[in-house]
């Protein structure tokens, strides 16, 4: 038996965890192939513009993180990870916005994102935070908020700061 010694080329799921913004380029070309080979390219696609959103999110660059996952949701709508992630950004801007109005804008959206992932505490620690900045005598609210985010999946940052708050 003969093995070829050519270096084989990674796999497009590959290639959407590690090289995301070149699967991205090929955008068009792939959504455009055959109907039965489209899910898997959609979801090949929706995992590189995830995979860009969190490399941006993770340099700070908020706006680029957004616009995203705002794309992964043109490509795939039902997309959870997408509709979560944007919900909780979308969120954080008006929570640094700090004008009641904002504040109770914020909370509506961390509740949204709540209902999308109930595993991950992230949206309801942001919830507390947010009635705290609005309202920080408002101990129930704040403290059941808290509470709901340390039952759920939380970094440990975030961990750390909600039960020293509450």
């Amino acid at each position: 038996m003969i093995y070829s010694c050519a270096p084989s080329r990674p796999s497009l799921k590959t290639l959407s965890v590690t090289a995301p913004d070149e699967v991205v380029s090929k955008q068009d070309s792939l959504l455009a192939l055959s109907k039965d080979k489209r899910p898997e390219f959609v979801t090949i696609l929706t995992t590189a513009h995830i995979n860009i959103a969190r490399r941006a999110e993770n340099s700070g660059d908020i706006s680029v993180a957004m616009d995203e996952y705002q794309k992964v949701l043109k490509i795939d709508p039902t997309n959870k990870t997408a509709r979560y992630e944007l919900l909780v950004l979308e969120g954080l801007s008006l929570y640094k916005k700090g004008s009641k109005s904002a504040l109770w804008d914020a909370i509506e959206l961390f509740s949204k994102a709540v209902s999308i992932n109930m595993d991950s505490g992230v949206a309801n620690y942001w919830i507390a935070k947010s009635y705290e900045k609005k309202d920080d005598k408002d101990f129930e609210l704040i403290i059941e908020a808290y509470e709901q985010a340390l039952n759920k999946n939380l970094p440990d940052d975030l961990r750390e700061d909600a039960e020293h708050a509450k």
